[in-house]
């Protein structure tokens, strides 16, 4: 009967198993693999004076090493694309509306998945009301950005209640070109070389509802030097923000992105262990088991049958004895 107790213990330590509550844990570092992407509903409305909204699509590729401010640093590459609509009201200008579209690349470090380069190219073509006819307008802007991370005091695991300051030196070149009907190109470029102190506090758990569902999110606070302040609302399950919005100094939403479609590979749950079929062939094997030993048991409490054997043969009679 020992086999019968040992086959149920296991049928009972699955049951267990299975109800068993899991242990939280730290916030784990990202796996990324090529094929993963993130598209996000774009909202913008400070931008130029413009509101954009539309549709943001970021693709891993390969790791790649790259140079970042004369250093060698191995990244993941990651394709940026999207497109909408904007509309708006430039100064001296007036009423405008049109489509944007935006196409580039970024790199983010292995280590902490920081960007630390990026080239986008923004375009905006609409037009401006006027009379007898609307007036063209263009808008082109390209910006390139390396950062080079000096110190990360926010590295994963990030625990409940983490806060730390990143350390990063930025160099951004950024040209905007703007034409109006038929006249020339108006341009103007910006360049900014300085270190940058980014401090990042997480901030509790809670939830996220977003067109790609709804996730456990992990709630981040970003707080750069140019003031108010940004939420990431990190969810593991998708390997990326569920919801990120940015706050101005005065506590107005300028900008969000929701997430409505992914593909995290590495986030994807596992197959469901079959505790069913388990619980049935082990029920099954135990019943067996039993079966077998009662059997057993009851052969051997059998009496002994009697064996029948033949009765022996009566000798002939003795004739008289001879003289």
């Amino acid at each position: 009967m020992h086999r019968v107790a040992v086959a149920l213990a296991l049928a009972a330590a699955l049951l267990l198993t299975a109800a068993a509550p899991r242990a939280s844990a730290d916030l784990a570092r990202p796996a990324y693999g090529a094929g993963d992407f993130w598209t996000y509903a774009t909202n913008l409305t400070e931008a130029f004076g413009l509101t954009l909204t539309g549709n943001t699509t970021l693709t891993v590729g390969p790791v790649v090493t790259i140079s970042v401010q004369g250093a060698d640093v191995d990244a993941v590459e990651v394709a940026v694309d999207g497109g909408g609509d904007f509309a708006g009201a430039l100064p001296f200008v007036g009423n405008l509306s049109g489509t944007w579209t935006v196409a580039g690349t970024e790199h983010w470090e292995t280590t902490g998945w920081r960007p630390v380069r990026s080239f986008l190219h923004l375009t905006a073509e609409g037009e401006i009301p006027a009379d007898p006819a609307p007036v063209p307008f263009s808008l082109q802007l390209v910006n390139t950005t390396t950062r080079a991370v000096r110190d990360d005091g926010f590295p994963w695991p990030i625990a409940d209640g983490a806060s730390g300051a990143v350390v990063e030196r930025w160099n951004v070149t950024q040209n905007v070109t703007v034409a109006f009907g038929g006249g020339p190109p108006e341009w103007n470029e910006t360049v900014l070389e300085a270190d940058v102190t980014t401090r990042l506090l997480h901030n509790g758990t809670g939830s996220a509802s977003v067109a790609a569902g709804t996730f456990v999110v992990e709630r981040v606070e970003e707080r750069g030097p140019e003031g108010g302040v940004r939420v990431h609302s990190f969810a593991p399950r998708v390997g990326n923000d569920a919801l990120e919005e940015d706050y101005n100094e005065s506590g107005g939403l300028v900008a969000s992105s929701s997430l409505r479609a992914f593909r995290y590979r590495a986030g994807e749950p596992a197959p469901a262990f079959p505790w069913l079929t388990v619980l049935v062939a082990v029920l099954a094997a135990v019943a067996a088991v039993l079966g077998a030993a009662l059997a057993l048991r009851a052969r051997r409490r059998r009496a002994p049958e009697e064996v029948w054997m033949p009765p022996e043969k009566e000798s002939p009679p003795k004739g008289p004895a001879s003289p």
